[in-house]
């Protein structure tokens, strides 16, 4: 509605598309990855029970699939980054500064707010993934530019049940890690990064033409199913909150 009231007051003619192109491949990346995770939970919960003993046998082929999904999300988080990226910079909800303009990867924009050159406030939202981003980013060139190939493991942990984690057959020492609490921080951080830039544009369009945000407006929307995977594990795993919303569990 506000690009439709942006292009009318500009003068332009609407462009009879829903969502801009960068719109329309975050909603792609986001059920990609929802699916990623699906997929992965339910391969590594089916070799966890293997290795628990309430299977006849050990579960190697889930440990495949899970090894394969958990690779996937990681690609697929970066793809998802950087259409968000795409979507900052479009021209509805972007006016470039002189000097100043956005580059198009995600991790470019990052880099840029650390050194506090993007234009705005739009420094303090990218700034503050810094606690999740950049291991996400090593991972994914681990896999991609120096041909890591990651495998899973079990271990006990401190509770006395079992933990996934991640390793590197190229490293002697493994690093025990809780892998559902490492991609439940990243999907955490993606929903934090979303709400930043919902606060930051609903503050531009204020200011730029008087439109402002009804009150609650996106309590309005409903995840559930696979849609809500993505907001599941941040929720669950990653400590996402948010005063507005509301869980329930079937």
């Amino acid at each position: 509605m506000v690009i439709e009231v942006k292009a009318r007051a500009e003068g332009r003619s609407s462009l009879g598309l829903r969502h801009p192109q960068p719109v329309q491949s975050v909603m792609r990346h986001e059920e990609n990855l929802c699916l990623m995770l699906e997929l992965f939970d339910e391969n590594l919960t089916s070799f966890e029970k293997s290795l628990n003993g309430e299977l006849d046998d050990c579960d190697y082929d889930a440990c495949f699939k899970a090894t394969a999904f958990l690779d996937a999300i990681y690609l697929f988080s970066r793809m998802l980054l950087d259409s968000v990226a795409g979507v900052v910079r479009h021209r509805d909800f972007h006016e470039p500064e002189k000097g100043r303009e956005l580059p198009k990867s995600f991790d470019d924009i990052y880099k840029k707010s650390v050194k506090g050159e993007l234009p705005g406030n739009l420094n303090k939202v990218f700034s503050e993934c810094e606690t999740w981003f950049p291991q996400l980013k090593e991972r994914r060139d681990n896999i991609v530019h120096y041909y890591e190939t990651n495998l899973i493991g079990i271990d006990k942990s401190s509770e006395g049940g079992t933990t996934a984690m991640q390793f590197s057959p190229r490293k002697k020492t493994p690093k025990v890690e809780d892998l559902r609490s490492y991609i439940g921080v990243v999907m955490a951080g993606c929903q934090r990064l979303i709400d930043r830039l919902l606060d930051y544009w609903d503050e531009m369009f204020r200011s730029r033409y008087g439109i402002t945000k009804p009150a609650n407006t996106r309590t309005q929307t409903i995840f559930e199913g696979r849609r809500a995977s993505i907001l599941w594990w941040a929720y669950q795993y990653g400590g996402y909150r948010n005063d507005n919303m509301v869980v329930g569990e079937s």
